[in-house]
């Protein structure tokens, strides 16, 4: 064998090596990444649950009704302030 081919075969070789470490190296900070994007998900969908879950609170008629009497001082009138008009 000579040794242009045998320096061919080296260099196809170490080549092969290096790209293959550049693309192991890319792949696990892809996955990094992957698993960084997970998390804020896993976050968001945390947050997105406790916001539905409030706003079914907030928006539960019982609830806003007890603060309209509240914030507006209503209450029920005496039967002697009470007055029926009829047609």
């Amino acid at each position: 064998m000579s040794s242009f081919k045998l320096f061919l075969i080296i260099l196809i070789c170490g080549s092969s090596a290096i790209g293959l470490i550049f693309i192991k190296h890319e792949s696990r900070e892809l996955f990094i990444e992957l698993e960084a994007h997970k998390k804020h998900r896993d976050q968001l969908n945390i947050e997105w649950n406790e916001l539905k879950s409030e706003e079914i609170r907030l928006g539960n008629p019982a609830r806003i009704e007890q603060q309209a009497i509240e914030a507006l001082e209503l209450k029920k009138p005496a039967v002697d302030e009470m007055r029926i008009y009829k047609k």
